[in-house]
């Protein structure tokens, strides 16, 4: 009963594999018009692309880890036949996790100096992501070191995605080789608190505990120019980092106090990160920031009240509360496991 209905929700894997590889020709094109066209570029990619992911994670992980150009890019090796498939172990993908994390905190303010201002830094800057997705895929066995390890986006896949929708077919692996134990596709609810040890409970700190307090800071400061001087660094960094701190202390604070809690702290943790994203992001595209900031999509000041934007602000957050704390939905895997390589 339950592959049945797994088989009606799903679309076919061939539909996923056609989808895939469209989705990576796309990305090979928006690199180009980065480069070529960089305004284009910017919006193309920070202003659509960027904003719909937080939730496309919180609804569906599944469908990004399907149709991710950089995982893809990822497992040419394999496909091809030329990975040396090196076995990883766990401890080296928990430090590969850290280090996604760190990476991740670390790149998310240079958005303010360099990539939200250069399509061409923005675009030279994925064509390095994507040399080293496929140098781990050419050493590393299957997905065990970008896709589960060194990502700078997996974490905040496992962070935002522990209550999927539905399951999809793994269009990424044809089989399944044990590469990363516990899979992070394939293992329901699935959250950054699943091993225990110190990397592990670091790397859960780091970004449950600091990341919606890191949100709330980054949206604290404009853009700056390509021009800019030395002490914007510390402006861009000085905000997120004291936003993460205070949100760090709180949920340390919380899990000593409700320690039988932790799932549901951990939760309400994610919802409020996201629906911080959200709360300043959605003004910012549609024009109603204070911020001088390149994060306009398209501006509706004129078009709309700005007590609009509170509405949909409130209806926003609702809605992440309520799937994300309240709803009471079956454990659910980002994606069905392949059959076992025999």
């Amino acid at each position: 009963m339950e592959k049945t209905a797994r088989f009606l929700i799903s679309p076919s894997l061939l539909f996923w594999k056609i989808l895939q590889t469209l989705f990576w020709f796309v990305g090979v094109d928006l690199l180009l018009i980065m480069l070529f066209y960089p305004p284009l570029g910017i919006t193309l990619f920070w202003n659509i692309l960027i904003p719909l992911a937080p939730a496309l994670f919180v609804l569906c992980t599944g469908i990004w880890r399907n149709i991710c150009p950089l995982a893809t890019t990822s497992m040419l090796p394999d496909k091809f036949g030329i990975s040396q498939k090196r076995k990883i172990t766990s401890a080296q993908q928990q430090t590969l996790n850290l280090l996604g994390v760190i990476g991740l905190l670390l790149l998310i303010p240079l958005r303010h100096v360099i990539f939200n201002v250069s399509g061409q830094t923005t675009a030279l800057f994925i064509i390095s992501l994507s040399v080293i997705a496929f140098s781990s895929g050419f050493i590393f066995e299957s997905r065990s070191a970008w896709c589960s390890g060194l990502c700078p986006v997996h974490p905040v896949e496992k962070f935002y995605g522990s209550r999927a929708a539905f399951s999809l077919p793994n269009a990424q692996c044809n089989t399944c080789v044990k590469c990363s134990v516990p899979c992070p596709d394939s293992t329901k609810n699935l959250t950054p608190a699943a091993l225990k040890s110190t990397k592990s409970k670091v790397t859960e700190m780091l970004l449950v505990g600091a990341f919606p307090g890191y949100i709330w800071g980054w949206f604290h400061v404009p853009d700056y120019s390509a021009a800019f001087p030395l002490h914007h660094y510390y402006i861009v960094y000085a905000y997120p980092v004291s936003g993460g701190i205070i949100t760090l202390l709180l949920y340390i604070l919380l899990k000593s106090r409700f320690h039988n809690n932790r799932k549901l702290i951990m939760n309400l943790f994610a919802a409020s990160a996201v629906s911080c994203y959200y709360w300043f992001r959605l003004p910012q595209l549609f024009g109603f920031s204070s911020l001088e900031t390149n994060g306009v999509l398209v501006n509706l000041i004129g078009y709309l009240p700005a007590w609009s934007m509170n509405i949909l602000n409130l209806a926003t957050t609702s809605l992440f509360v309520w799937w994300m704390v309240i709803a009471n939905k079956k454990y659910r895997s980002w994606s069905i496991r392949p059959a076992y390589e025999t």
